[in-house]
């Protein structure tokens, strides 16, 4: 044989020989494969309050679980806001994906995910229901072995109760078991109200739920979270963090039917990327949040038993809360770090005084560990009365500058005010204002005010920047700039610009262009931008990149050519048109040239569907041979337009009239940026007002509507949106 053969022959055979014993290794069975259904929905319909974080909790979830609960992302699907008809796709969907699995797991589970408003016998999805009678039927199809289901919603323990099964024992994670079964999981009784709360930024069950699968349900401390583990959590977390709320408490409950032995586990906290490690010997209740103040997980800790939280990684806040003490940490957590928590990285901070709701005796809160100077009087902050103990102060006055650790009551300075860690109460200074731990009351300054640390409540005001790092609550009103780093939930105003990159609530107006990452409320200004809105955008330019960003050619039975411009939120979008007439005459120029302005609504029928609905006005410009400054402009001739006389009637040489119409356009959405749409156009002509703007043009029959006062003429419209 020919030596090169025999190379050839060699080197295949160390190519393939690796690819035959993966191929022999892919042919194993997975142990389980897991697939995810989230849905979330805001909207329960006219007379119910639309919820906030339904679609942020799901979110939540679904990271969760795909971080340490073996959903992989093409497993796993979020629906939000959906019609009944989404829902039935989806499960539609995963029983096709499910039964196309099948031989390539030995179990396959499904879990399913509802958060939104539900009553005694249906989920509540904006103006439809879906039954519980439908959602077991829609469950029935999907040809997994087991069935995992936690509905966050009021009254959803009539699903568990309806469904009639009781408890066995449930089943371990074993490749060996051949189990089949359901678990159901409700944030609420029967006959109870499901709850969410702006300050931890999500529904309580859910907070519970995400809080528990990322280990704080570890009661064995194997670092493995079962079903037995977090329902057992998840009902005492809930239940302690709403029975003084004012709807009352929340029982979650549930229904397990399983045939097998041993526990569920759910999630595996091994499997995480980073975790924070809590040794044996600390005790006290913790909260974690980022350093935008986003409350990410919560836990009472016991002393005797380790335990891992997973969290992804970031910079975090950590407050320990004992019955003596408050304490913080602040770390940064690596990729693929287990970062161990131990007492010495907490530092003191000082406890506020509080009383919990209801009829029960005040509490008493330890606050003899703070020493407070009734007043800090000084120059400069190293020259003050007294020279010590000015750390922590009711009053603090400065000449030139104040600087303490923490205020309760007024810190006020010629120049400059700081304050390292909190202020209850107000900061104020000509120059600047700075807070490093979020304050409770007002920075009021001529010039800037800053805040970067914990979360800031109440009013920063400012001639002309102000910076908040952290959550803010209140109002932020600048001469020129406001920028906040963390969640807003608020009045954001500014002379120029705005800038929030945290989620926002509320209300952001300035007198230029407001920019935002997520808004759930109202932008107001020439230019706003965000990624999403689910409110409204008023504005002339609107950039709203997950709303309606629409540029687009089209044409129209006029003969007509046009470009435009639709930008801002599905319920609220401006449009913005420039077009002329394609005169088909070889050698003749455009007669007519059109600006267009319009407000206009859309909504979606289905996922690849959506009517268009708008007012609009157009401007109808005489550029053709007949307009003696036409032929003047052309030939380089003189316009004289010195008079009042003159210059109309230049004006009136070229501006014809405005036509107003209204077009309802239907849209087929082939992908995210790429749309065809045909539209229906009434433009309306009215005696005496506009007649001069159809004199230019192409225009199609008329329908009179009022004796020789008003025309409608319709056309049709074809066109691309990219």
């Amino acid at each position: 044989m020919h030596k090169t053969n025999i190379l050839f022959i060699a080197l295949a055979a160390l190519v393939l020989l690796p690819l035959g014993a993966q191929s022999a290794g892919a042919a194993e069975p997975l142990a389980v494969e897991r697939f995810a259904l989230y849905i979330a929905a805001n909207d329960g319909g006219e007379g119910r309050e639309r919820l906030r974080y339904a679609l942020s909790d799901a979110r939540r979830l679904a990271d969760t679980l795909n971080e340490v609960g073996g959903v992989e992302s093409r497993n796993s699907m979020i629906l939000a806001d959906p019609d009944r008809k989404k829902i039935h796709n989806a499960f539609a969907r995963f029983a096709k994906d499910i039964e196309q699995r099948r031989g390539k797991a030995r179990r396959t589970e499904f879990i399913l995910y509802y958060s939104g408003h539900s009553d005694e016998n249906a989920l509540l999805l904006g103006k439809e229901t879906f039954s519980y009678s439908e959602l077991k039927e829609s469950l029935s199809l999907v040809p997994s072995d087991v069935h995992v289901v936690m509905l966050d919603s009021c009254f959803s323990g009539s699903f568990v109760r309806a469904k009639g099964g009781s408890r066995k024992q449930p089943f371990l994670m074993d490749d060996a078991s051949e189990v089949k079964g359901h678990a159901y999981l409700s944030s609420s009784s029967a006959e109870e109200s499901s709850q969410e709360s702006d300050i931890i930024q999500a529904s309580y069950f859910t907070h519970s739920l995400v809080t528990g699968l990322r280990g704080a349900a570890d009661a064995s401390g194997d670092r493995k979270v079962s079903l037995n583990e977090l329902y057992h959590y998840a009902f005492n977390d809930t239940l302690s963090k709403t029975e003084t709320s004012s709807f009352g408490p929340q029982h979650p409950s549930f229904n397990i039917t399983m045939v097998g032995s041993g526990d569920l586990v759910l999630t595996d906290i091994t499997n995480a990327d980073s975790a924070l490690i809590f040794p044996d010997d600390a005790e006290g209740r913790y909260f974690i949040r980022t350093v935008d103040g986003l409350l990410v997980s919560e836990l009472n800790k016991v002393a005797g038993t380790a335990l891992a939280l997973a969290v992804p990684k970031g910079r975090y806040i950590i407050t320990l809360v004992t019955p003596l003490a408050t304490s913080q940490a602040t770390i940064t957590l690596e990729q693929n770090q287990h970062f161990v928590l131990g007492s010495s990285q907490f530092l003191g901070v000082p406890l506020a005084q509080g009383r919990p709701r209801g009829d029960a005796e005040p509490r008493e809160v330890f606050e003899e560990i703070t020493e407070w100077t009734p007043i800090v009087v000084g120059i400069v902050p190293s020259l003050t009365i007294p020279m010590e103990d000015t750390d922590n102060a009711n009053i603090s006055l400065g000449f030139f500058a104040a600087k303490n650790r923490n205020i309760r009551g007024v810190q006020a300075s010629i120049l400059g005010a700081y304050t390292e860690n909190y202020i209850q109460g107000v900061q104020g200074s000509l120059l600047f204002n700075m807070n490093g731990g979020g304050f409770s009351g007002a920075q009021l300054n001529n010039l800037v005010n800053i805040t970067y640390g914990g979360e800031a409540r109440g009013a920063q005001l400012s001639g002309f920047l102000n910076f908040a790092g952290n959550r803010f609550q209140g109002i932020q009103g600048a001469g020129f700039l406001n920028v906040s780093t963390g969640p807003f939930n608020g009045f954001q105003a500014a002379g120029f610009i705005n800038i929030a990159t945290g989620p926002l609530d509320g209300v952001q107006a300035a007198g230029f262009i407001n920019i935002a990452n997520e808004v759930h409320g109202v932008q107001a200004g020439i230019v706003n931008i965000a990624r999403n809105n689910t409110g409204v955008s008023l504005g002339l330019f609107n950039f709203i990149l997950e709303g309606v960003l629409d540029p687009a050619v089209y044409l129209d039975t006029n003969g007509n050519f046009w470009v435009q411009y639709q930008g801002g939120t599905n319920l609220f979008y401006t449009t913005y048109q420039m077009g002329y007439d394609m005169n088909w005459t070889p050698g003749k120029d455009a007669d007519s040239f059109f600006l267009g302005f319009g407000i206009g609504t859309r909504r979606y029928l289905s996922k690849r569907l959506s009517l268009d609905f708008e007012l609009l006005s157009r401007l109808v410009l005489d550029v053709s041979e007949n307009n003696e400054y036409i032929t003047m402009i052309e030939n380089g001739e003189e316009i004289v337009t010195d008079t009042d006389e003159e210059r109309e009637a230049f004006f009136n040489a070229f501006v014809h009239g405005y036509i107003p119409s209204a077009r309802l356009t239907l849209n087929v959405h082939l992908m995210r940026h790429l749309a065809l749409f045909g539209a229906l156009n009434i433009d309306v002509r009215i005696a005496g007002q506009n007649n001069g703007a159809f004199e230019t043009g192409n225009h199609a029959k008329s329908y009179e509507i009022s004796d020789d006062t008003v025309w409608l003429y319709p056309s049709l419209s074809f066109g691309i949106k990219f």
